[in-house]
């Protein structure tokens, strides 16, 4: 059997659970993962390598109506992902019909040239019919090459959903090396599993406002430590004094619960340094919007 890969753009509204599909399949944490939505911000390239094919995963900032400079970036920064891709997987959930956000982007979505799978997650939250009405509500559109019902939290059907996405890539050499699992710098995925914590910490308005940026990664000659200095930016004094927290309790419990996921990753014993400092409402800032954005790139 020859062989195919490609780039497979994995696109959906927010929340949906794109990170989640893309890490459940590659096996390792390579996208942060959020109940809240704006999780995702930038284009994520996460490659997954078999036997017989590779794909090379897009995860895209959710779709979502904007509110600031920060999530209009975001939603430019999901479409300029379709531009190039051979196979697109949109993701929806069982509601029993087409979604009304969905319903704005599907003609955009038929547009698109390339192959085009539909996801139906979350099936483990339907209801009564939800699930069968839901299928056939999207399969009207005549859109979709296929329909695959899956649950990533459970792990169902991931398997099927895997087979579908390979079935239609076209046939071509590996795109990167064997055993590389992202395109993006090691700076920019320690940056990103920072920024997980303080979603996971805070209160729901402080994570859209914080930005990590990683000043330096420095490994010690004299002993087997690594070194990382990173700084959380934040749009509001108030925001600052959260993310600190009483005593500097919150930003502690933000770097141990990060430095554990960093050692995890780099098997190796991480000193994990955070500071925190404010850019006056960075988020309505483009100059600012776009430098945060690609900081760590």
């Amino acid at each position: 059997m020859s062989f195919k890969s490609g780039i497979v753009a994995v696109m959906g509204k927010t929340n949906v659970g794109k990170s989640t599909f893309i890490n459940s399949l590659i096996g390792r944490k390579m996208v942060i993962v959020s109940d809240k939505p704006q999780t995702t911000r930038n284009r994520i390239r996460c490659v997954l390598t078999t036997d017989s094919a590779q794909i090379v995963f897009v995860d895209t900032p959710g779709l979502h109506k904007p509110i600031n400079k920060l999530s209009e970036a975001l939603v430019k920064e999901a479409m300029r992902a379709l531009a190039g891709i051979d196979e697109l997987v949109y993701m929806t959930e069982p509601t029993g019909g087409i979604d009304p956000f969905d319903e704005q982007v599907m003609p955009r979505i038929k547009e698109l040239p390339c192959p085009k799978i539909l996801l139906v997650n979350k099936i483990d939250l339907a209801r009564g019919n939800q699930l069968p009405e839901t299928l056939l509500a999207y399969d009207s559109l005549d859109i979709f090459q296929e329909l695959v019902p899956i649950s990533c939290s459970r792990g169902k059907n991931l398997d099927r959903a895997l087979e579908v996405i390979i079935k239609y890539l076209p046939e071509g050499e590996p795109l990167f090396p064997e055993g590389m699992p992202t395109d993006k710098p090691l700076e920019f995925i320690i940056a990103e599993l920072i920024r997980e914590k303080i979603y996971h910490f805070t209160y729901q308005e402080i994570p859209y406002s914080t930005a990590v940026v990683v000043e330096e990664i420095r490994e010690r000659e004299d002993k087997p430590l690594i070194e990382i200095y990173a700084t959380i930016y934040v749009a509001k004094d108030s925001q600052k004094a959260i993310v600190i927290g009483r005593k500097g309790q919150k930003l502690k419990e933000i770097g141990r619960t990060a430095r554990l996921e960093i050692e995890a990753l780099l098997g190796k014993q991480v000193y994990l340094a955070l500071q925190v400092k404010v850019k006056k409402n960075w988020t309505e800032d483009d100059a600012m919007v776009s430098q945060f954005l690609y900081a760590n790139e």
